[in-house]
């Protein structure tokens, strides 16, 4: 039995969007007085994710027995019966409320109808960089997800209210802030007017010429509007890094997994883009042994992370969800599966470490977090080898690269 020392706490599991929603929980808690509470963030995302979260959510009941146990996120949406069963779990709080402080009151129940954003006062504005959510839910049907049966459709923060957030987040002194959301280029298509996201970016920083740095979180190659290339190719606050939600390099793989871009489209983007911006650096998410992926699928993939130099691959090892299309696909073995992981990892970290040596001798410019890990312009991990004085937490600063060792740049300032 472990006894809680803050009263409240929260486990998360998943996604960098449960990671800031959590955070938003997190804060909620602490504005309660004499209370203890154990709230576990669960995630979807594969079937090991959510076998993780039910192991997590047993774990809570045993570790704190005198504290109320309260489930949400994508895991207990979907399958919600296998969390009832659990036992003594407090309360299920349904994903479209979990930010909503109202949901933690056990005997209170939300009667809203839709999801709201969460309430600029539980930001979480404690850190060197701010996580700011401007778009929720996802209206794709890609055959391999489960997320929108967790998420519901994709809604859109209007940009009022989220230039009233950016405002709060750089009064607080935070320099980067980071645009996040399930599908992130769809922004705006339930909006009035169906406002793209490099409009309203180009307006965000239009109204904050002291906005420093913004980043954005995964891109749908499909969605990149010409405002947004514009952006990446001219506007200097919009740090050189994009992360595309690949999944496969392969024509007739994507077509199965019913995506909406081809190699050829992830390709002019990528060339597009570095001709006019040397500096920026891509990232991916790539899934491995999607069902009928042969050895030349699988290749096509690896040709493509090679030709456009992704430096950061998230590989993922497919894994059937039930209820998805892909399920009822023919599988590929596990064996296969997981002999083509080791390719790939092998051959993207040798892309990112390539990069990287190239940049010895360099002068990085990085925001400064601790001494043990950074990260520059370009997402790359530093650590910092020496420095002539104290560097305050979230300084952007400048550094010569001596050397690379495990992953990150070794940088002196």
């Amino acid at each position: 039995m472990k006894k809680l020392t803050n009263k409240s706490k929260v486990i998360n599991l998943g996604c960098r969007l449960n990671f800031f929603e959590s955070e938003i929980i997190e804060n909620i808690l602490a504005k309660e007085k004499d209370v203890s509470k154990v709230v576990i963030n669960t995630c979807a995302v594969t079937n090991n994710a959510v076998q993780k979260s039910i192991y997590a959510v047993k774990k809570a009941l045993k570790d704190f027995p005198n504290s109320e146990v309260i489930v949400t996120g994508c895991a207990s949406q979907i399958e919600k019966n296998r969390f009832e069963n659990l036992g003594n779990v407090s309360k299920i709080v349904d994903n479209k409320f979990k930010t909503n402080p109202n949901s933690y009151i056990t005997e209170n129940w939300v009667h809203e109808q839709t999801f709201n954003f969460p309430s600029i006062d539980y930001l979480s504005t404690q850190r060197t960089r701010a996580m700011l959510q401007i778009q929720q839910g996802c209206n794709h049907r890609c055959t391999f997800c489960i997320i929108p049966y967790g998420r519901g459709d994709a809604v859109s923060l209007k940009f009022t209210e989220i230039s009233k957030r950016v405002k709060k987040i750089l009064s607080s002194g935070i320099t980067e802030i980071v645009l996040t959301g399930v599908d992130l280029t769809s922004y705006g298509e339930d909006l009035k007017g169906k406002p793209k996201l490099g409009s309203i970016l180009k307006k965000l920083f239009k109204l904050f010429p002291n906005l420093p740095r913004l980043r954005l979180s995964s891109i749908d190659p499909a969605e990149i509007d010409r405002d947004l290339l514009d952006l990446f190719k001219y506007e200097k606050r919009l740090m050189p890094y994009l992360h595309l939600s690949l999944q496969s390099g392969d024509n007739l793989i994507l077509k199965r997994m019913k995506r909406r871009h081809n190699r050829e489209m992830v390709l002019n983007i990528c060339n597009n883009l570095k001709s006019f911006r040397k500096d920026i650096t891509f990232g991916a998410d790539l899934i491995v042994g999607f069902p009928t992926e042969t050895d030349e699928n699988f290749q096509n993939s690896i040709n493509l992370i090679t030709e456009c130099q992704i430096a950061n691959v998230h590989i993922f090892p497919f894994s059937p969800k039930e209820g998805t299309p892909a399920a009822r696909m023919p599988q590929i073995k596990k064996k296969i599966i997981n002999e083509r992981v080791i390719i790939a990892k092998n051959i993207s970290e040798k892309i990112k470490e390539n990069i990287m040596k190239k940049k010895v001798g360099n002068k990085e410019k990085f925001l400064y977090e601790s001494d043990d890990l950074s990260y520059t312009d370009a997402y790359f991990k530093v650590n910092l080898l020496s420095k002539k004085n104290k560097i305050k937490s979230g300084s952007i600063i400048e550094g010569t690269v001596i050397s690379v060792n495990n992953g990150k740049f070794q940088v002196e300032v």
